[in-house]
């Protein structure tokens, strides 16, 4: 059993790394209970992960692939490429918000780390993440599109955005226990960032103007790191991983100082 020492003289930003690693097993089993909750009242279980981005794949390459097709070729590959990255940030944090701010009563009753409930969606967010890329393997065996060296910068690609999710998902999180409103507005925000991110369609239609103030989106630069390697198969410009890599760090510290500097009070405001 592992014991802890309420007077710990550790910094909260170091110890609540600390106590994750002595309650990884529990981060696992977490891990593991929300993939069982969400998915044992499904028929298709895990396997509508897979199907799910492959029909929302069909149905706005029949809505929008006529329009964009002489600008983009293989259209359905470079609408499931951004798919798959919004799909992983914006589900990840909306269940990390709604996590903490709605079941975290484990945490009036006995101590975990404050941080296992967010890695653990993370996780989850991962397993789903890896289990879709399938459903872009398949479309990419389907069409035909060429294959080269890029791809293997794909797992450096996940790495940053997992980063970010991570840090983005803290800070959220922190912000939903306090305000419970975070999680509606976000909401709302995110279904209008939809529109403005270029998932459905490309940047080049866009103009000058609008195209320079959409370069500051963080979900269009680590949509376009995972998306580049796969689609235009060559690697990202150098730029673009700096700040890719910038960006997902950048949130990440300012993520997990949120969140240990106000980890004490969770269990309070929960």
């Amino acid at each position: 059993m592992v014991e802890y020492d309420s007077a710990k003289s550790s910094p909260a930003i170091i110890d609540e790394f600390v106590q994750l690693i002595r309650y990884r097993d529990l981060v696992f089993l977490m891990t593991g209970n929300i993939l069982k909750n969400r998915y044992k009242r499904s028929m298709l279980g895990i396997f509508w992960m897979l199907l799910n981005p492959l029909l929302q794949t069909i149905v706005l390459t029949i809505a929008f692939g006529t329009m964009f097709k002489s600008s983009l070729s293989h259209y359905a590959i470079y609408l499931l490429s951004g798919l798959l990255v919004w799909n992983f940030i914006t589900q990840t944090t909306q269940y990390a918000m709604g996590t903490m701010a709605y079941g975290g009563g484990l945490l009036k009753k006995i101590y975990v780390p404050r941080a296992t409930y967010i890695v653990a969606a993370v996780g989850n967010g991962m397993v789903n993440f890896f289990i879709s890329i399938f459903s872009l393997i398949i479309i990419i065996i389907f069409l035909d599109h060429p294959l080269g060296a890029a791809w293997f910068f794909i797992p450096i690609s996940i790495l940053i955005l997992t980063i970010f999710t991570f840090g983005f998902s803290l800070l959220l999180s922190t912000a939903s226990v306090f305000f419970t409103d975070t999680l509606d507005i976000y909401q709302v925000l995110i279904q209008a960032l939809f529109f403005l991110t270029p998932i459905m369609y490309p940047l080049s239609i866009l103009s000058p103007e609008l195209s320079q103030f959409l370069a500051w989106n963080p979900f269009l630069i680590l949509i376009e790191m995972f998306r580049t390697p796969i689609y235009a198969n060559h690697l990202p410009d150098t730029s673009l991983i700096v700040n890719a890599v910038s960006l997902a760090f950048t949130t990440l510290l300012a993520g997990w100082i949120a969140f240990t500097s106000k980890a004490d009070q969770l269990a309070y405001r929960l």
